[in-house]
């Protein structure tokens, strides 16, 4: 079974600690890892590069 991805994300800068602990607890948790893999944005490095966007 392929876990499903979970995108975590808020535009509110006072929450990056909740995002960071709820991140922790899905990959920490030996149930909750099988079936759920955690995207985070803060955790991707920055990038001039448009991925899976087009032009018009």
């Amino acid at each position: 079974m392929t876990p499903l991805r979970i995108f975590i994300s808020s535009v509110q800068t006072e929450f990056a600690q909740e995002r960071a602990a709820l991140r922790d607890y899905l990959r920490g948790d030996p149930l909750m890892r099988r079936f759920f893999e955690v995207f985070l944005f803060e955790d991707v490095p920055a990038s001039d590069q448009r991925h899976g966007v087009r032009s018009c």
